[in-house]
């Protein structure tokens, strides 16, 4: 029975590889817009799919809105620092779909988050953070706010969250496989 396990982990393997040596193939004949070069994308995101990662991050993101008002931390829509950053997001966001077109179907917002942090990050499915602490810290110009929140959206438009979970279902499938071929453990 074990060995039957194995050769279905390893038939699981070459299949997954299969798919993105094919699915890198296909994406090398894709144009990029208005041709600017920014590289491929991994053909790995391909093994998790988008909808249940974008609302996991919603979830994720909600609670911790909801934690954060608990704490006081979540900083009202009307502050004038949330105004801007919903502002400059306004402007950004509207040029999304060109580098992923389910950008445009997204849920955006976009808060803040009082904190010393020095820190912005953007959940898939368009969920934008921002810690006080790197506007007050580094005293940010709107240019420059424009650029953290460019850089921290473009993670989402690539897809890296689901390129990484995807990296992560293939090292556990290995360490199975690898521990099923030299007997280290019981599978499942």
């Amino acid at each position: 029975m074990r060995r039957f396990f194995r050769w279905v982990l390893i038939a699981r393997l070459l299949t997954v590889l299969s798919f993105i040596s094919v699915s890198h193939a296909q994406q090398a004949k894709q144009q990029e817009p208005n041709g600017i070069e920014v590289g491929k994308q991994s053909p790995l995101r391909y093994l998790v799919p988008e909808e249940a990662l974008e609302q996991e991050a919603e979830k994720q993101y909600s609670a911790m809105k909801a934690e954060a008002q608990k704490q006081h931390v979540l900083v009202p829509a009307g502050d004038l620092q949330v105004v801007r950053l919903r502002a400059i997001a306004n402007r950004i966001i509207p040029h999304t779909a060109r580098w992923n077109e389910r950008a445009s179907k997204w849920n955006w917002e976009i808060n803040l988050f009082s904190s010393k942090q020095v820190n912005a990050f953007c959940m898939p499915g368009g969920k934008i953070a921002f810690f006080s602490g790197i506007l007050t810290s580094l005293q940010l110009t709107d240019d420059e706010v424009a650029i953290v929140m460019g850089h921290e959206i473009a993670h989402a438009l690539r897809e890296h969250s689901r390129e990484q979970a995807a990296k992560d279902s293939l090292l556990n499938l290995g360490t199975r496989l690898g521990a099923s071929i030299f007997n280290l453990g019981d599978i499942g």
